[in-house]
């Protein structure tokens, strides 16, 4: 789990923007802003980055959305729950990296992190595969424009299903 304060989550965030827009996402403003920040739920902190990937003019928009949980424990903050998501509209796929539920998930499965796989958006073939954990938003990104980049649907086969 990763651990930081406040003052490294607010540079991590910055860090993850500007990575992003260097590999051509466009960041969308939560509200009429252009800023962005972190948001509270409560007494946790909140990531959510929504963003465009490039298309083509007049293709629907591939959608990355990066969302973070993170829960104060002692002097730090620790990563709680994550949800990296791409829709990928023209190619009409979603591919999801999810860490949330974890007891539910530990009960049900013996594993804390799942996958979603929809080779045509929409239709499952399984509700949720086994995952690898991701290492943050930055390592969920990449993971996610590799597969957006490789211009072809996913592969939902070669995955393990848990339920």
């Amino acid at each position: 789990m990763i651990a930081a304060s406040e003052d490294e989550l607010l540079w991590y965030l910055v860090d993850l923007g500007q990575t992003m827009e260097r590999y051509g996402a466009v960041i969308l403003s939560q509200d009429s802003s252009d800023e962005v920040s972190l948001g509270r739920n409560g007494d946790d902190l909140i990531l959510d980055l929504r963003s465009h990937l490039p298309t083509i003019q007049r293709a629907p928009p591939t959608a990355l959305r990066l969302r973070e949980r993170w829960s104060r424990t002692g002097d730090h903050w620790r990563l709680m729950e994550y949800g990296y998501e791409l829709h990928h509209r023209a190619l009409d796929y979603r591919r999801a990296l999810h860490r949330h539920d974890v007891d539910r998930f530990v009960r049900a499965h013996d594993v804390v992190t799942h996958e979603h796989c929809e080779s045509t958006l929409g239709v499952e073939s399984c509700r949720h595969f086994a995952g690898d954990p991701v290492d943050g938003a930055r390592e969920g990104f990449f993971r996610l424009y590799g597969l957006w980049l490789a211009g072809t649907k996913p592969d939902c086969s070669s995955l393990r299903c848990l339920d």
